[in-house]
């Protein structure tokens, strides 16, 4: 009997990871966004450390509440050996920046992070957002939180999900507008958000 596999058979799949080049995207994307100008959006960097640091310097106490659940002083968040690993892209886990260029009289500045994590179940990724606390940050949210889709879609990922507090209404308002079906758990104070890629 002949084994030999046919060359038209596809190819095995295997769950889908951040290890290699995602499919049909630039990594590096440059848009114009009202109030801001021109802004890149690109994957995390080692050398980020030092920009991170001063994102941080400009978050709330109510944004980083939002975003882990719990209060985090600056001297933890910044901490070299947690920057780094942050600052790293890895097979389980990829962040994105949205980063304002430099001009001769406003510096360079991070102005959102966002990540996506692998999870137990083999085609659903999850996402975290943090952004600086201004005005326009529900349009940066919007802005990240699409392009994190569209990473994870062109990853092989299937489902995207976010957990965040019911309390989070601006990224609530960026989840119900681009999609995701959201689920109320109000003994936890928590929602899942839900978005089939």
């Amino acid at each position: 009997m002949n084994t030999t596999t046919s060359p038209s058979a596809p190819p095995a799949t295997r769950a889908p990871d951040f290890g290699g080049r995602p499919r049909r995207i630039n990594l590096d994307q440059i848009v114009a966004v009202k109030g801001h100008g021109k802004l890149n959006i690109r994957p995390i960097r080692l050398d980020d450390e030092q920009e991170m640091i001063r994102f941080h310097e400009g978050i709330s106490e109510e944004s980083i509440y939002m975003r882990y659940f719990e209060y985090l002083g600056l001297d933890q968040r910044t901490l070299h050996e947690r920057l780094v690993r942050i600052c790293t892209n890895t097979p389980e886990s990829y962040a994105i920046v949205i980063e304002r260029s430099g001009t001769p009289h406003r510096p360079a500045a991070i102005l959102a992070v966002g990540r996506l994590t692998k999870t137990l179940e083999p085609y659903v990724a999850t996402f975290d957002m943090l952004m600086i606390d201004e005005e326009k940050a529900p349009q940066l949210g919007k802005l990240l939180l699409r392009r994190l889709i569209k990473l994870a879609h062109a990853f092989g990922f299937r489902t995207l999900t976010g957990e965040l507090l019911v309390a989070d209404h601006d990224a609530l308002n960026v989840c119900r507008a681009l999609g995701f079906t959201l689920h109320t758990f109000p003994q936890d104070g928590l929602v899942q958000a839900i978005l089939d890629l």
